[in-house]
């Protein structure tokens, strides 16, 4: 027997309590709409746990990267003015870009929205600013930042998640429109939708409360971001009810936030003909990848600003949509309660439970096909994988793993993982359970490419032990940044180190993520980090200053401890 809707609303409100329970979740904003209108917006537990202050529909949760969807509806309600072609070079319309490779010439504004551009994905100078601002105008300086920079891929190449593409779209949106970003979007969406509490960066006049972050025991107000358009907004319950029934809206032809076809069009995938995207689908600012999407139309967003996480999924065509944000330094949390709740609506909906396909058949272990697949691997997290074949078992080994992986073939031609403790118990690990691996070779290029709940991540290409100078030895060590004050809330604890094949930058990103990146050696002084895709492909260089050895990387300079 099918429950009410006002049921369901008491089923989903006992999900969210369970959950804020079981995973000390501080505070929770929560926006949920149906095709009947809102079904809940509302806030939970604590917007400010020192003073026992309550969150509530109305307190301002900061959205961080969601905030690109709003940039990429006001670029869209530019295209369809005529005012930007996006196919156009973004140097036709914003003059004062000059890249060192003059990559200008050939970025366009749907690579920016699709994340195509191979502009540096994260700028790390200023990407927290140290104080709080109320220049609304602030993020343009991302142009100068870009030129110094450049590209870290050739234009077009490889999806790259990038927050500095975005900011640089905030500066396209003043150039074409006339007015600066924040004036535009509060203009043309926000006042619109009257949405009447949203803020758009940190610095700015606001009468309600703003939830204070909190990881483990320590608080911490929302940071003033750089780039704005990146992901400098605040929503309150309320304001995020609202702006996703616009959307929904306007899918279906009713309201005059965009045309319902330039939606659409922003809902369907652009990166077809982007050979390293296989299998990964993104349309122009909205994700569309994930297994929902084998019963109807997915489109989604996350955004993270540690220590504050949130998530926006839509299903458009059965007009639902469910926004969670916490003030929690949990990435995982908002991801996953969002699909949950996505998936009882669906089934209040259609009737039908979602479920996710299996295709864990084994297959069969061929030892010179194995081998085909040795070497090494850089990724983000764990480094340099090492790929090896032994007997019947294909190993991956990294610094950053207690032990070896053992990749286990399926008769799909994916890999599925498992880690055995001496060598001969498995350990059920949840995140490995739900991760495939695939050996892909394009464009003469091998890859070892990672799938978590059948949604891409960045490829990993294969890589050889480069010869390393001598003068990299005096580069070891810990280094300290000096040009940046509140340094340690983006990177902390950096060091080079050396393994048996290579030099290693690691550090600790945003207090939460402790990276590992691989170093490919230009000359004495120079070196890229090796690999493809976000955090990969960045220039480093060394200088030595009043005695002092100094790492010059992404706007930072550290000085060796």
């Amino acid at each position: 027997m099918k429950i009410s809707r006002k049921e369901l609303a008491k089923t989903i409100d006992q999900y969210i309590q369970n959950e804020i329970k079981q995973r000390k979740i501080v505070g929770l904003s929560v926006a949920i709409v149906d095709d009947e209108g809102v079904l809940m917006s509302d806030g939970f537990g604590y917007a400010n746990k020192d003073n026992k202050t309550k969150a509530s529909s109305e307190t301002l949760f900061p959205i961080a990267s969601i905030t690109k969807t709003f940039t990429g509806i006001a670029v869209m309600q530019l295209t369809e003015k005529g005012l930007i072609d996006l196919d156009k070079p973004i140097s036709d319309y914003i003059e004062e870009l000059s890249l060192p490779g003059g990559e200008e010439k050939f970025i366009t504004t749907r690579m920016l929205l699709t994340h195509h551009s191979g502009i540096h994905g994260d700028i790390l100078y200023n990407w927290y600013l140290p104080d709080v601002s109320d220049n609304p105008l602030i993020y343009e300086q991302v142009v100068d930042l870009i030129n110094k920079e450049g590209c870290v891929f050739p234009p077009g190449k490889i999806y790259s998640y990038s927050n500095s593409g975005y900011s640089l779209l905030g500066v396209l949106i003043h150039k074409v429109s006339g007015k600066p970003y924040v004036d535009y979007v509060r203009s043309n969406i926000l006042n619109p939708l009257e949405m009447k509490s949203t803020i758009m960066f940190a610095g700015e006049k606001t009468e309600n409360q703003i939830a204070l972050g909190y990881d483990r025991k320590t608080s911490s107000t929302m940071p003033m971001k750089l780039g704005i358009p990146a992901g400098g907004m605040a929503l309150t319950a309320i304001d995020a009810a609202k702006y996703l029934k616009a959307i929904i809206n306007t899918y279906h032809g009713n309201t005059t936030l965009l045309k319902t076809a330039t939606l659409k069009q922003m809902m369907t995938a652009q990166n077809g003909l982007v050979p390293l995207d296989e299998s990964f689908s993104i349309g122009l600012t909205w994700f569309l990848q994930n297994p929902i999407n084998d019963y109807t139309k997915y489109a989604s967003h996350r955004g993270e600003l540690p220590p504050y996480h949130s998530m926006l999924v839509i299903l458009p065509e059965l007009k639902i949509g469910v926004y969670i944000a916490i003030n929690t330094n949990d990435s995982s949390i908002p991801d996953e309660m969002a699909h949950n709740i996505i998936g009882k609506l669906f089934e209040y909906l259609t009737g039908e439970k979602i479920n996710i396909k299996n295709y864990n058949e084994k297959g069969t272990f061929d030892l010179s096909k194995m081998k085909a697949h040795e070497g090494y691997y850089p990724n983000v997290y764990f480094g340099p994988m090492k790929v090896k074949a032994r007997k019947n078992k294909l190993l991956l080994k990294s610094i950053a793993l207690p032990m070896p992986l053992q990749l286990i073939p399926n008769a799909d031609s994916t890999f599925s993982m498992s880690v055995n403790l001496f060598g001969f118990i498995p350990l059920p690990i949840k995140m490995l359970q739900a991760m495939k691996a695939e050996f892909r070779k394009i464009d003469d290029e091998k890859h070892l490419v990672f799938n978590i709940m059948n949604t891409l991540v960045n490829p990993n290409i294969k890589i050889e032990p480069y010869n390393i100078p001598e003068e990299f030895i005096e580069y070891k060590g810990k280094y300290r940044v000096i040009n940046m004050d509140n340094s340690e809330r983006i990177v902390k604890n950096v060091k080079i180190v050396k393994s048996k094949d290579f030099f290693i930058l690691k550090y600790t990103f945003l207090g939460n993520y402790k990276f590992n990146l691989a170093l490919q050696p230009i000359n004495k002084e120079k070196a890229f980090i090796a690999g493809i895709g976000q955090f990969m492909g960045e220039k480093i260089y060394w200088k030595t200053n009043n005695n002092k050895i100094q790492m010059h990387w992404s706007g930072l300079i550290l000085e060796k401890e």
